[in-house]
């Protein structure tokens, strides 16, 4: 959310720097999401609160932890003239279920032209163009209250109508930039006399835009289905400042605030007539109430805040309080505030006003509580720890994959979203071999991943599946296969040596299976069309041996991979025991040089990698293009270096050494610091 800093003072009379006014909102939980330029915060929303994609929600909260005043813009309250009978914009919805309310005021003899400076240098300011007075002033509103809003031409209607409804196979919308959007039967239509004029809270269309011969308008804030809109946006690839309010959840009492707000500001900018038109509200929202406990705070926030103060930060943030008793309040919600749903909610509204920085850091009293993490969940963060401390990467592929008729034992989904994944795995490799290829597409030809999840097999007769959990390693390292089979062999030897496990052999299997044995010592066969895309070679048995721990099946290797049951593996698990003989501390440094854009940096990245011993390790961070000058092209190279059992004093001083080196035998210019 972009909030221009003179803006907000409207709102908010503080003397607060750019600086510490953000550092109020990171506080208040909108944290910067570029840095300040003294003009406008922009603000990075995170959490489900609809208010803050508003100027005066975000104004709101900063009145109440500065303890100022929030000072609302003029609005205008007043009914408008009533209509004749063909003065009235009749507002029909075919599609009660995505339309909560639609709210519309008719002017008449307006003057459309160019915008006050003011009102232009706001939006620019925020990072809008100015169209006109009065689509700017709908654009206004939006980001001051957090309503959209839309206003039509009526000269442009061939029927006073408004018609919301779904969309129909076939149809177009040409919104205001040019762009044809086709529409289908889930989104929400604005039509009049067949023709489009809206996509419902999303976009308007040039059918009925207003310009500078328009003299009657309609004037509309509506309150929609936030699923349906969020999934029509995304279906039709629209996203706008629109969009980014209307699917998240408006209380429909707002767009009697924004009608209100845009009605006095047309009135002021454009003049005209004000006419009374339908306000379509079915089923009114009754304001939502709440009880808030004394001690309901401070069992959170260990805080004994006073009442005068916890009274004080409601009022400001404009709850209403219905019954106050020294045990605590009953509350009726304000209407903007719709992701209060529990009492903690109300809590940290207090606790973040009050400022979370000022909650007393006390010790934990007492034992701490018993551990009750499955052993199961520990054994498998064990698993991942030493996969990712040999290089594996973890990947998490999807259970679901084309059903294969010659698999007896696969578990077919009876209601699949897609025939491609209408049946369960009956082995990780299947899922995620496929990743393997994605890496060589980005030039990655070593591949080291692996995976911990689930395969699934018809089960005994009387129960419907059994699912195993299972751990798949495959390694792609080397072209030669008995090369890659060592490696494979290294990265198991080191993860039965992480986790303890002895009594392990190997056994060459005779039939190609994958043994996930259990406590029964069940055994899963494997889809052989997948086991024979694993090597170029016909005879996959003879590739493939059996891991017994204990003499119990628990997994097989082949020459590229490995796959092990997560259940068998405490079996042959004994207490490691191990003494580190040494401790290493590394301290990162980078390096930043300059080298003609045509020669390669890999000398100068080979110079640092063995200059000293005391170097354990290199990378290049990032390499880029500079702009030439005086016709020569240079490059920018950031190396970082990791340098091993030497203080500050002592890396400083190799640090030295080696730029001079690298100055002095390559064609390379340093920046120091």
């Amino acid at each position: 959310m972009k909030i221009p800093i003179e803006w907000l003072k409207e709102y908010v009379d503080t003397k607060k720097t750019p600086d510490e006014l953000a550092e109020e909102f990171t506080a208040l939980g909108l944290m910067l999401d570029k840095p300040t330029d003294g003009v406008v915060l922009d603000l990075e929303h995170r959490m489900d609160r609809s208010d803050w994609l508003s100027i005066i929600g975000c104004a709101r909260d900063l009145a109440a932890m500065e303890n100022l005043a929030l000072k609302l813009p003029p609005v205008y309250t007043e009914k408008g003239k009533r209509p004749q009978k063909n003065q009235l914009v009749e507002i029909k919805v075919e599609a009660p279920d995505l339309v909560r309310r639609f709210n519309t005021r008719v002017f008449r003899e307006i003057r459309v032209g160019e915008s006050p400076k003011w009102l232009k240098d706001r939006l620019e300011t925020y990072g809008m163009s100015s169209i006109n007075n009065i689509v700017d002033i709908t654009n206004y509103v939006m980001l001051e209250y957090g309503q959209p809003m839309h206003a039509q031409d009526l000269a442009k209607f061939t029927k006073q109508e408004i018609v919301l409804r779904r969309g129909k196979s076939g149809e177009h919308i040409t919104t205001l930039d040019g762009t044809k959007i086709p529409v289908d039967e889930d989104a929400l239509i604005l039509a009049e006399n067949g023709n489009l004029i809206a996509l419902g809270a999303v976009v308007g269309s040039t059918k009925t835009a207003i310009d500078t011969s328009t003299q009657d308008i309609v004037l509309d804030a509506g309150n929609y289905n936030q699923t349906n809109i969020r999934q029509t946006s995304r279906r039709l690839k629209v996203y706008n400042e629109t969009v980014q309010r209307t699917d998240k959840f408006l209380h429909p009492h707002s767009t009697q605030v924004a009608i209100e707000r845009a009605t006095r500001l047309i009135l002021d900018l454009a003049g005209g007539q004000y006419y009374e038109n339908n306000d379509y509200y079915p089923n009114p929202q009754q304001p939502k109430q709440m009880e808030l406990r004394t001690k309901r705070i401070k069992q959170v926030s260990g805080l004994d805040l006073a009442h005068e103060v916890v009274r004080k930060i409601l009022i400001s943030l404009e709850y209403k309080i219905l019954k106050e008793e020294a045990s605590g309040w009953a509350l009726e919600v304000p209407y903007f505030r719709t992701d209060v749903e529990v009492e903690d909610d109300v809590v940290s509204d207090i606790l973040r006003i009050s400022n979370y920085a000022n909650i007393p850091h006390t010790p934990i009293q007492g034992a701490p509580p018993k551990e009750i993490t499955p052993h199961s969940y520990l054994l498998e963060e064990k698993i991942r720890d030493a996969l990712a401390s040999l290089g594996l990467h973890e990947h998490i592929t999807d259970s679901f994959v084309k059903q294969n008729r010659n698999q007896k034992n696969q578990i077919m989904l009876q209601n699949a979203l897609t025939s491609e994944k209408d049946a369960l795995r009956t082995a990780i490799y299947e899922t995620l071999a496929p990743i393997v290829q994605t890496y060589k597409k980005h030039g990655i030809s070593s591949v080291s991943i692996f995976e911990i999840g689930n395969v699934y097999e018809v089960a005994k007769q009387g129960e419907r599946y059994k699912e195993v959990r299972t751990l798949e390693v495959i390694h792609n390292g080397s072209t030669d296969a008995t090369q890659n089979a060592d490696e494979l062999k290294s990265i198991l030897s080191g993860l039965f040596v992480a986790l303890g496990v002895e009594n392990v052999t190997y056994k060459k299997s005779d039939r190609v299976r994958v043994y996930v044995s259990q406590a029964n010592t069940a055994s899963m066969p494997v889809d052989e069309a997948s086991l024979q895309s694993r090597s170029e070679r016909e005879d996959t048995a003879a590739m493939t041996a059996v891991i017994h721990i204990d003499n119990v099946p628990a997994g097989e290797i082949r020459t590229d991979s490995f796959t092990l049951c997560i259940d068998a593996l405490p079996n042959g698990m004994q207490n490691v025991k191990r003494v580190k003989s040494e401790i290493k501390n590394k301290i990162i440094e980078d390096i930043a040089f300059l080298i003609d854009a045509k020669e390669p940096a890999g000398d100068a990245y080979n110079a640092i990698k063995t200059f000293d011993k005391k170097i354990a390790d290199v990378w290049i961070v990032e390499e880029y293009m500079l702009e030439e000058t005086e016709g020569v092209a240079r490059k920018s190279v950031l190396i970082r270096i990791a340098f091993e059992s030497l203080n500050t004093t002592e890396v400083a001083k190799l640090r030295e050494s080696l730029i001079s080196h690298l100055e002095k035998n390559y064609p390379v210019t340093v920046r120091r610091r």
